[in-house]
């Protein structure tokens, strides 16, 4: 073989090795672009979701909060009733005011969410409804329940305990589904 013939395939046999190297380089290095791409879409797409969740858990945690303060409010009138078994019109009204509040909190909480939160709201507010029933009837409110005002007061006091019970079993499951909610952070 003569020397320019071997010349020109080293060269031919150069060109294709450099092309080749090339090309490999080329795509491995899109390659790994795409995925550092892929990658930052993900990191994006989970930080997005972390800000979501973190912004919705200070609004939930505050309707969580009045809610439980609330109840705990009612309870506490309720309670002093009981231990004093004067039930006066005055202070069935202030109970009345507070259940109010309880439902305007109930309304918050069910805007915010989640549903299993919400549900055990329900439960909740049901168990005080149930007393604040007992202590219209009590107090003799014009209002009561029928069947409520056909009770004895000692039934009365007795149902307005087992009421409070209640209320106090459905707060705990409330406060629960709270703290499960607010832990979530749906991933």
């Amino acid at each position: 073989m003569d020397a320019g013939l071997a010349a020109l395939l080293g060269a031919a046999v150069g060109a294709v090795g450099a092309g080749t190297a090339a090309l490999t380089s080329g795509w491995l290095g899109a390659r790994t672009a795409r995925e550092q791409i892929f990658a930052q879409h993900l990191q994006a797409d989970q930080q997005r979701h972390f800000e979501h969740a973190r912004d919705r858990r200070e609004p939930r945690s505050q309707a969580y909060t009045d809610l439980i303060a609330q109840t705990q409010a009612i309870g506490t009138r309720i309670k002093e009733m009981n231990r004093s078994e004067t039930y006066t019109e005055d202070g069935a009204h202030r109970i009345l005011e507070e259940i109010s509040k309880l439902l305007r909190s109930r309304a918050r909480v069910m805007v915010e969410g989640p549903e299993t939160v919400a549900d055990n709201t329900e439960d909740l507010v049901e168990a005080v409804l149930e007393c604040q029933d007992v202590v219209m009837a009590l107090a003799s409110i014009p209002g009561a329940p029928p069947e409520m005002r056909d009770k004895s007061r000692s039934e009365l006091v007795e149902l307005c305990r087992a009421s409070l019970e209640a209320s106090g079993e459905a707060l705990s499951g409330f406060v629960e589904a709270a703290r499960e909610a607010l832990e979530d952070t749906g991933t």
